[in-house]
């Protein structure tokens, strides 16, 4: 077993112990289930990819040639998925950093929990990047109008990588505020007794924190 795998292996592990315990503390599918999903299948991929498509085989098209390159061969590729296992891992009921007196902590406006949204907006940014850069890499623009399309998104990464995180926020915590209300409405409106916080100055914080990572990824890069 490489050192990624088994990396990739004990960050899930300690993930669905996450979820378990959660499972017990509140007695609720939205406290477990969709992070456990999720996150199994962001870590897990390139497994599921060994499995499904031949070592040896030379990819027919762009599509599979990215995925075997920036997912089943990669040995970064974990580095890209943590941040976000990370998120949901510093919710277990023992530690939570999300709520109480480890969610009320400030540091320059930001709690805690502007430090894995901050390295998911850093590994999605970078993940979105890399994977223009290694697509370019792989198939000439003249290749096909796909190939065509990415060269020319690759022209501008630090936009198309701004782009995707800008909606994938708004899906994560318009899913967030879902959530929230709904664990709420569960629990007669005890707080106490949910998981998913949310409010307008968490969310302010949670795009500030996420804009944190992708500028992080910029200055990286620019220094590269």
């Amino acid at each position: 077993m490489k050192r990624p795998d088994f990396l990739r292996y004990g960050i899930w592990a300690v993930l669905a112990a996450t979820a378990d315990a959660n499972r017990r503390e509140f007695r609720m599918t939205t406290t477990w289930l969709p992070h456990l999903v999720v996150n199994s299948v962001a870590l897990l991929l390139p497994d599921a990819l060994r499995l499904l498509i031949p070592a040896k085989r030379k990819p027919d098209n762009l599509v599979e040639g990215v995925m075997d390159e920036m997912v089943r061969d990669n040995p970064k590729y974990v580095t890209y998925v943590f941040p976000l296992a990370a998120g949901y891992i510093l919710s277990h009921p023992k530690f939570n950093i999300f709520k109480g007196d480890m969610g009320d902590i400030r540091v320059a406006g930001l709690g805690l929990d502007a430090i894995p949204h901050a390295g998911t907006g850093f590994a999605l940014s970078a993940l979105v990047q890399d994977t223009l850069e290694m697509a370019a890499e792989l198939e000439p623009a003249s290749a096909s109008p796909f190939a065509g399309l990415v060269h020319t998104l690759n022209k501008r990464p630090a936009l198309v990588s701004f782009t995707i995180l800008g909606l994938l926020t708004f899906f994560w915590e318009y899913g967030e505020y879902r959530v929230h209300h709904h664990e709420l409405k569960l629990r007669g409106g005890d707080i106490s007794k949910i998981n998913m916080m949310w409010s307008a100055d968490d969310t302010a914080r949670d795009v500030v924190a996420n804009i944190l990572g992708w500028v992080a990824v910029q200055v990286f890069r620019g220094r590269k």
